[in-house]
């Protein structure tokens, strides 16, 4: 195209100065670009972080679990344990809760001398003397049966405190209605062997079940 005297050429002018405003205009974009990205990156962060706190503030603290006692294997209602009554003619005193009438029975038991693994080995019986207010007491020390009692034994005896009645553990004696009782009265004025207590063996327990 002719070149006309005094005339712009403005296509040739037009595209000098569009080049920096596009350059401008472009890099405004991406300042803004990367401004918005930042400020959402750092808003998105901020709440995972606090709900993190909240979720570590509200979850419980797990405790410990207390430690508990080792099981013996104890009956709770044992009035002894076949430990208690290893060595024949060990004794113990204990209190016996009819479950009848639950009134409590003064009593003791007896390992007797014969192996511990039955119920048989073991006589219980009240403490109070038949038809008495008279206190029964196990003598294991054969002096003192020959010098306070002046009876000569080889294995102990159960005496009443009052008149001195002799009951001896190893032997039975019949009752008016046929029964068998331990405790045969070797002598004294004692109507009766000491009123028996029922036992049984529950593993290493020894339960009292009820009296006569």
């Amino acid at each position: 195209m002719p070149h006309i005297p005094g005339v712009n050429d403005a296509r040739a002018t037009a595209p000098s100065g569009f080049k920096p405003l596009v350059a401008v205009a472009l890099a405004a974009i991406l300042c803004a670009g990367g401004t918005t990205l930042w400020l959402v990156r750092r808003h998105s962060g901020a709440p995972t972080a606090s709900a993190s706190s909240e979720s570590a503030a509200a979850e419980p603290a797990i405790s410990e679990p207390t430690p508990t006692k080792t099981q013996t294997g104890v009956d709770p209602d044992a009035v002894a344990t076949v430990d208690e009554l290893a060595q024949p003619w060990s004794s113990k005193n204990f209190n016996f809760i009819d479950p009848k009438t639950h009134s409590s029975i003064s009593a003791m038991i007896i390992r007797l001398p014969s192996p511990g693994t039955r119920a048989e080995s073991y006589w219980a019986f009240s403490t109070k003397a038949p038809f008495s207010n008279c206190e029964l007491k196990f003598v294991s020390d054969l002096a003192e049966l020959s010098q306070r009692y002046t009876y000569t034994s080889s294995h102990p005896m159960v005496v009443s405190t009052c008149e001195g009645t002799l009951y001896d553990p190893l032997k039975m004696a019949t009752l008016p209605d046929g029964s068998w009782v331990r405790g045969e009265i070797e002598r004294g004025g004692g109507l009766r062997p000491p009123l028996a207590i029922q036992i049984h063996l529950h593993g290493s327990s020894i339960v009292a079940d009820r009296s006569e």
